[in-house]
């Protein structure tokens, strides 16, 4: 064989070299792009992905979304802390059950403030009217807990389109609507909330477990 033949086939063999690696690339980027993002890697290492599932929805009630309605609320326990008669019959549909005092001021000697108002609230009966669920803080004389409290307060529009409290007796319907209101599963988790931190009072605080105790085993609780 001469030089040249053989400089031929050595070439020959070099492009035949040349052209199997490009056929062996090419073959592994389609493998690479075809089943590459189809591949399970936890299910091959035995590794499994687990989703947390976050509640989203939100409740059925407002928070604090009516100024107007937060701002009466607070005057109403501020006037009602220290009895100030005058204050609270503007604040309320009938002023005359403010006409005897000596209830209320037996209440201010020992809930002497309420602290950190929230109002949660529902529509009304009445398009004027909405339901509202106060949270706050008591401050009790001689104890040093401030357990949570709620309170449900029907809130109307006067004729000037000012909010007042409803301190009337309601009417069957609008009982039988707060009854269904106070159902709501959102309500209930509010109730379950104060109960809660009463709980937590009692089970902590000696003074307040036995003013608690005191205050129910008055007639009506």
């Amino acid at each position: 064989m001469s030089k040249e033949q053989h400089k031929s086939g050595k070439g020959v063999a070099i492009l035949f070299l040349v052209f199997a690696w490009l056929i062996f690339i090419l073959l592994a980027l389609v493998f690479y792009f075809y089943y590459f993002d189809k591949l399970d890697f936890n299910a091959i290492f035995g590794k499994k992905e687990t989703t947390e599932t976050v509640d989203t929805a939100k409740p059925s009630y407002e928070t604090n979304a009516d100024v107007a309605i937060n701002s009466l609320v607070v005057e109403y326990y501020t006037a009602l802390a220290i009895c100030d008669q005058a204050k609270l019959k503007t604040l309320v549909t009938d002023p005359s059950q403010f006409d005897d005092m000596s209830p209320y001021q037996r209440t201010a000697n020992k809930i002497t403030n309420y602290a950190n108002v929230n109002c949660y609230t529902l529509p009304g009966y009445t398009e004027d009217g909405t339901v509202c669920y106060v949270i706050c803080n008591l401050t009790i004389a001689d104890v040093q807990s401030s357990p949570l409290n709620i309170s449900r307060m029907y809130i109307v529009k006067d004729a000037s389109g000012n909010y007042k409290i409803d301190n009337s007796s309601p009417s069957q319907e609008l009982d039988a609507f707060l009854d269904t209101q106070d159902a709501n599963p959102d309500i209930q988790d509010l109730y379950k909330k104060v109960r809660d931190d009463i709980d937590r009072c009692v089970a902590s605080d000696e003074k307040f477990a036995a003013f608690y105790n005191e205050i129910n085993a008055q007639p009506g609780n």
